[in-house]
């Protein structure tokens, strides 16, 4: 579906719609790029939505503040740059530098036409070069973010979702619907408060300012950055047939998979056995119909002319365009993924490191959440996050079996707190493709992206006390906990003495 919506460049209108919807003042330029980022990374990948809102950030910032770019600090950072994007496996030269050589060649009158700065160069260059900042930071973050509210928005929710049907094969709790329902409030808190934050760090939030008459020269800049996005919009053309089926397809897509079993009411998945229907059934129903569902409008004039002459029309996705988009090397990761956790129960090693937690087992589940959520939060800045979910969840499933409590009780912090990496550019790609733009730092990172993760931190844990424990029924320990038990307390099979015998 992702790359139905990239080929025909759908993403991209949904973004320009947008940001002409919400105004261009810094402020609330960066509100919509965080929605409109955190939106497309719902449904695409956290890097291709970052790469793909950079370059409309970029121009922009050039029409509000003329094509006076402020300097890049290459000189300083051009070691970790290299060697965060060569982390990432990523290139050097990521498309948003590529749109940014593109228009390079401006006209020359733009540069007049600049917001209404301080009078001092100093303050003028320190207050462009913030307003530049917030605008890279923004745009990874919200993607991180946006990207925990659906199931399919990150590897890590995928990976959850694998392993509770690994470890607890009766648990039907976790479906997209379900999930959208607790992810979605949050990541809409989260994104409002880090809003705040970061129009109070780099652009700064003054009250009277809004309510001070617009000078001349801030009304003409606006309108050329307004003038930008119209532009870029128009350049897309009218909307294709392509783009409408591609939006109905998507919209029936995720009407199904929201209505499929929401938990709160008897969903379509009802009229079925038990089982029968699951979301891959609306994710493969939908992926077919776009494989053969033609790009073009379908004349009914063909089915009636027996002299027509047969075309071949392009269809909505071809198997080559999904062999080149979809992340492959990802799917293997989740697999690779589910067979180390189930090689981790069958053999043992699980319910070892469970008995190992014993001092835990004395400290409330509350503040059990909150540590777990801060030590993935921060370890995940050093360590890919599917890397780090692989690794915790079987332990926090053990540890909730020993602290008596719902395994999603410590399962699902630990899954969402893995996308909480804001501090470094190692940290994830999307952060590594702002940062390879030259304008940040990497103590511009850290400083921001501390209280981004105390933040994210709280929030996560105010979520899964408060409404997530109707959604999941967290205040229970569910009956299919005890087959799990069962399994592990099983005494192993005598492998060596069996092999001696046989020998």
């Amino acid at each position: 579906m992702a790359s139905a919506i990239e080929e025909w460049n759908l993403h991209r209108r949904i973004a320009l719609k947008v940001l002409m919807f919400v105004g261009v003042q810094p402020a609330r330029l960066i509100l919509g790029m965080m929605v409109t980022t955190s939106f497309l990374s719902m449904w695409l990948s956290n890097t291709a939505s970052t790469a793909m809102m950079l370059p409309i950030a970029s121009a922009i910032l050039k029409s509000l503040f003329g094509q006076k770019e402020p300097p890049k600090d290459l000189s300083q950072e051009h070691e970790e740059n290299a060697a965060a994007v060569r982390r990432n496996g990523l290139h050097m030269v990521p498309m948003e530098m590529q749109f940014l050589a593109s228009t390079e060649g401006g006209h020359a009158e733009e540069a007049e036409a600049q917001l209404d700065l301080p009078a001092d160069p100093v303050e003028e260059d320190e207050y462009r070069k913030n307003v530049w900042k917030g605008f890279l930071i923004s745009i990874p973050y919200s993607a991180s973010i946006g990207g925990t509210a659906t199931l399919t928005g990150t590897a890590p929710n995928l990976i959850l979702l694998g392993q509770l049907k690994s470890f607890f094969p009766q648990c039907d709790v976790v479906n997209f619907g379900s999930w959208f329902i607790f992810a979605f409030p949050l990541m809409v808190l989260f994104l409002l408060v880090g809003w705040l934050w970061i129009t109070f760090l780099y652009v700064g939030i003054r009250l009277r300012g809004w309510r001070k008459k617009k000078s001349e020269l801030q009304t003409h800049a606006e309108d050329k950055a307004r003038a930008v996005i119209q532009e870029e919009f128009q350049n897309l053309g009218p909307t294709k047939f392509a783009e409408q089926a591609v939006f109905i397809l998507f919209c029936a897509f995720a009407v199904l998979l929201f209505s499929r079993d929401p938990k709160f009411i008897p969903g379509w998945a009802s009229f079925f056995t038990p089982g029968f229907i699951s979301d891959a059934v609306t994710g493969v129903a939908i992926v077919i119909i776009l494989f053969f569902f033609p790009s073009q409008r379908p004349s009914l004039k063909w089915w009636f002319d027996f002299k027509a002459p047969i075309t071949e029309t392009e269809p909505l996705l071809s198997w080559r365009k999904a062999q080149e988009t979809v992340p492959w090397n990802i799917i293997l990761l989740l697999g690779g993924g589910f067979a180390m956790a189930k090689g981790c129960e069958e053999s043992g090693l699980s319910a070892w490191i469970g008995g190992q937690l014993h001092p835990l087992e004395h400290v409330p589940p509350t503040l059990a959440v909150l540590l777990i959520t801060v030590v993935i939060s921060f370890f995940t800045e050093f360590a890919s996050n599917t890397a780090t979910i692989i690794i915790f969840l079987p332990i926090l499933a053990e540890l909730a079996i020993r602290l008596r409590v719902h395994p999603l009780y410590l399962m699902i912090p630990g899954t969402v707190g893995c996308s909480y990496a804001f501090m470094l550019p190692v940290s994830t790609p999307p952060n590594s493709i702002a940062f390879a733009s030259g304008h940040l730092l990497v103590k511009d990172m850290v400083r921001t992206g501390l209280l981004m993760n105390l933040m994210g931190v709280l929030l996560l844990s105010l979520a899964i006390n408060t409404w997530a424990q109707s959604i999941f029924q967290l205040g229970t320990f569910p009956d299919w906990v005890h087959t799990h038990e069962a399994n592990i307390t099983a005494p192993p099979p005598t492998l060596a003495n069996d092999t001696v015998r046989t020998l």
